[in-house]
Parts: structure tokens; C-alpha cells; sequence
């Protein structure tokens, strides 16, 4: 039983590797290429592997791309529980998480910005990318309406003003750091500002 345990764990973490291998070919030929004319011999190639392995894997480079996506998204999620459940004054909290969403996002511009110009054209992709923004809309309104029964935050919709935010945020990324428009710090600056006047309107008055 050991043995067939450890030949399991062996397969498992091949498939995990060889996974995160097609999820690098994909971030590094959309750097340079459209996703459009990506081809699934070019991303197998990059990976190194044959055509015929990559559909063991993954249906076809829609697929690929919201799993690559995902392993992105659990980064920011990552990052935005610093505000959710981290310790200290909320406006602090606040800006740390932006910044950290906006590190990583930065780091995968491209391929974020792919998904989501995907999901303008492909329901499947649409769907995915919906659903991944509202796993940020619902932790921040779950935040929002303990902030508010413990006093701290503005006595807002919780619903609306997360949706509000969550894709005010979404949108900035997108537009400003793809292409390195504006830097992780000014977006912070303009992010954090208007999310802690919004939310925290007293910490704002009693700030300097």
C-alpha cells in the first residue's frame, strides 16, 4: 500500500508540474502574442510537451487560460485578506492590501488583461471571469457589514459599494498597469484615497 501510495503522490505532482508548465508557456507567449492566434501546438511546444499531452490536460487554450487565471486570482485573494482579516487601523489595512493586489496584478498584466479581453468575446470565459470578481465583491461586503457593526465603516450599502469598489479596482488595473501607464505607488495613492474616504470617512477627517 505504501508503494501504490507514493506512485499516486509521484503522478499527482507530475500532473501538478507539468500543469504549471503549460500555465508559464501560456503567460510567456502572451506576452508578445495574441491569445487569438495562439495556437495549441505553439503552447505545447513552449511547455515541452506534444500536442496530444496538452489535451490530457486541459480542453482546449480557454481552459488553460482561466486555470492560469485562477492561479492568479488566489494570489490577489491572498493579498485583499490583509484588509479583510489582518489587525490595525482600517486605513493602513486598506493600502496595504491595494498594494499588494496591485505587486501582483502588475506581475501578471498581461495575462489578466487577456482573460479579460477574452471574456468579452467567449461566454465561457465571460462567466469565469464574472465569477472570479465576485469571489473579491463578496469577501469585501462580507467585510464591509462586520466594519459597520462594529462602527468603524460609513453606514454605505454593503452590497453596492463592494461591487462598486471591487470593480473600480478591477477596471484601474487593467487600464493602468497593463501597459505601465501609472505605477503600482500612484494607483495605490488614487485607489486607497478614494476607498478610505468612502469607507472610513472619520479616519480621513482625523488623518493630517
Amino acid at each position: 500500500m505504501a508503494v501504490a501510495a507514493r506512485t499516486r503522490s509521484t503522478r499527482r505532482r507530475r500532473r501538478e508540474d507539468v500543469r504549471a508548465a503549460l500555465v508559464r508557456a501560456l503567460s510567456d507567449l502572451t506576452r508578445d502574442s495574441s491569445f487569438r492566434d495562439l495556437t495549441i501546438d505553439e503552447i505545447a511546444r513552449a511547455a515541452g510537451l506534444s500536442r496530444s499531452a496538452f489535451y490530457f490536460y486541459f480542453e482546449d487554450k480557454h481552459e488553460l487560460l482561466m486555470a492560469a487565471a485562477s492561479r492568479v486570482a488566489d494570489e490577489l485573494y491572498r493579498e485583499a485578506d490583509r484588509w479583510w482579516h489582518g489587525e490595525g487601523a482600517p486605513e493602513v489595512l486598506v493600502r496595504e492590501a491595494l498594494t499588494g493586489i496591485a505587486t501582483v496584478y502588475a506581475r501578471h498584466s498581461r495575462l489578466l488583461g487577456v482573460a479579460m479581453e477574452v471574456s468579452t468575446y467567449d461566454d465561457e470565459v465571460r462567466a469565469f471571469w464574472r465569477a472570479l470578481v465576485e469571489r473579491f465583491i463578496a469577501a469585501t461586503e462580507d467585510h464591509l457589514r462586520a466594519e459597520q457593526a462594529a462602527g468603524r465603516a460609513a453606514a454605505l450599502a454593503p452590497r453596492g459599494a463592494a461591487e462598486s469598489l471591487v470593480w473600480m479596482a478591477e477596471r484601474c488595473f487593467y487600464i493602468y498597469l497593463r501597459d505601465g501607464e501609472r505605477s503600482v505607488e500612484e494607483l495605490v495613492d488614487q485607489l486607497s484615497s478614494t476607498w478610505i474616504a468612502a469607507l472610513y470617512p472619520s479616519q480621513r477627517r482625523a488623518g493630517p
